[in-house]
């Protein structure tokens, strides 16, 4: 389920004359929505909403089991019984592909600019969005979700622990680890106790974001690019120093030493009437792990500098790809283009997400807005919203999110903005077919797991950060196929520059 929705200005009641109706039209639509959610698209408010606007509407066939929708996209390459539509239909790259390739979905491109306005005119402004709706042919065989305001794995700071210290938000790693010895050692939250966690983390994965701090920012896959050539970030020239930073953070008790061993849910506090101990948490929202109260006592710390520079890592693209397929079966495209666009509005966003206005939430006098009760429902989300689950084709409507009346959400909301002025791809956009899946999994789970490990045992104590270690993870790294590894990445990139 994504908190945040996204980028846009004004609020509009729903407009009947905003597509052309199609009165009469039916469609078949399938797709994917988790089980857990209880969301019936026969009975959901927003399909019948969006048929009373376009006069278009559905036949269904939902899925609520993941392994049971990705084999009936398997079926469908039979070319029998197809739907007209995909919708939440959560389509790999490798599955698009192949789906184009054997007939299956069409490509909408040659269709979007006069059927598809509003989301042709978001694709033509910004290339990055194109450039990961396309295949890397330049097709366009599904249409994305876009978020403009997207999730990041942030470091989030205790602001009252800050005031009551007097100490000013760090700015370099030397002001940042002085602050964490001041959160250690100076009682922070008053009550006499030395049990402040100065910084909270869950494993390798949360601790390589302080990479920014000497200048590395890389991918999952520890992967980044830099003048057209792939590089190992563990291998980066400023790693070594990186690592004995985090093993002397560890040895001054600044880090959470469950940090390597517990689950994120097992370090969640929620008795907003509890004593506060996590001066800086690394999460993507903090109030996913503190009580919602707290929320306003922390905030987002910028990127720590390095050589005059502030770069983060991208925890996640605005763009999630697959969304939205249309099949060859269907007999008008340009009608169901039409109905799903209405979704790439802020208009269209907003209906996805929250209802209409003065019947699931009103403005107030301010510019603010809130739910209303029976939008304050435990069933709200499965009854009238379509935006939780398996991600929908359109936009969030983040400047509609900005004006939420309740001030917690408010203050999270400016926090990640904050972060998007920094944050950077560490490599192109990828899309993988299955046989590179095949090639390239197996390598990183020994790979992945092997550098995460080194990470915690070079933390921890277990290993001296020393010459002698880092040859022996070096060897190790040898040994688990790396140069076939950095091979693998480097073509992804020589493929790509033919591509254009």
């Amino acid at each position: 389920m994504k908190f945040f929705r996204t980028l846009i200005s004004f609020i509009a009641v729903i407009c009947i004359t905003a597509i052309p109706a199609l009165a009469g039209s039916e469609f078949l639509m399938a797709g994917y929505d988790p089980e857990e959610l209880y969301r019936n698209w026969e009975s959901n408010q927003f399909f019948e909403r969006m048929e009373e606007r376009s006069g278009i509407s559905f036949n269904f066939n939902q899925f609520s089991d993941k392994k049971a929708w990705q084999d009936e996209l398997v079926r469908y390459k039979s070319g029998d019984n197809l739907p007209d539509v995909l919708f939440k239909a959560e389509l790999s790259p490798a599955m698009m592909m192949e789906l184009y390739s054997e007939g299956v979905i069409i490509d909408l491109k040659p269709y979007l600019a006069e059927y598809a306005p509003n989301l042709w005119k978001l694709l033509s402004d910004n290339p990055e969005y194109m450039a990961e709706t396309s295949l890397p042919t330049g097709e366009i065989v599904a249409l994305p979700h876009i978020d403009f305001m997207p999730l990041q794995n942030c470091m989030w700071i205790n602001t009252k622990w800050l005031s009551r210290l007097g100490i000013s938000m760090p700015d370099n790693r030397e002001s940042f680890t002085e602050m964490l010895l001041a959160f250690k050692n100076d009682d922070p939250n008053g009550n006499g106790s030395n049990d402040e966690i100065p910084l909270s983390f869950i494993g390798a994965y949360d601790l390589k974001y302080l990479a920014h701090a000497f200048g590395i920012v890389a991918n999952d896959f520890n992967i980044y690019e830099k003048d057209g050539k792939a590089y190992f970030a563990p291998l980066d020239t400023e790693f070594r120093n990186f690592i004995k930073w985090l093993r002397e953070l560890y040895d001054n008790k600044l880090l959470d030493e469950q940090g390597f061993f517990q689950a994120d849910m097992l370090r969640r506090v929620t008795d907003a009437k509890s004593t506060q101990k996590y001066g800086v948490l690394i999460c993507p929202i903090v109030s996913q792990v503190l009580p919602q109260e707290w929320s306003k006592d922390y905030s987002v710390i910028p990127p720590l500098e390095y050589n005059g520079e502030r770069i983060y890592r991208r925890l996640s693209s605005p763009v999630t790809s697959g969304t939205f397929a249309i099949t060859s079966k269907c007999e008008s495209p340009e009608t169901m283009l039409k109905w799903v666009d209405y979704l790439y509005s802020l208009e269209g966003a907003i209906l996805a997400s929250e209802g209409v206005e003065n019947i699931d939430y009103v403005i107030d006098g301010d510019g603010s807005w809130r739910k209303t009760a029976s939008a304050q429902s435990a069933d709200f989300l499965s009854r009238t919203a379509i935006t939780t689950g398996a991600a929908p084709p359109g936009i969030t409507s983040t400047s509609f999110q900005d004006k939420f009346f309740d001030d917690n959400v408010s203050h999270i909301t400016k926090q990640i903005k904050l972060m998007s002025d920094y944050v950077v791809s560490a490599f192109p956009p990828i899309k993988l077919s299955f046989e590179q899946e095949e090639e390239l999994i197996p390598m990183q789970d020994e790979i992945g797991r092997y550098v995460d490990e080194s990470i915690a045992r070079w933390v921890i104590g277990e290993w001296e950060v020393d010459d002698d270690s880092f040859k022996e993870f070096e060897s190790g790294l040898k040994d688990r196929q790396l140069e076939s590894f950095m091979e693998f990445w480097q073509q992804l990139l020589d493929n790509g520059k033919e591509a254009k």
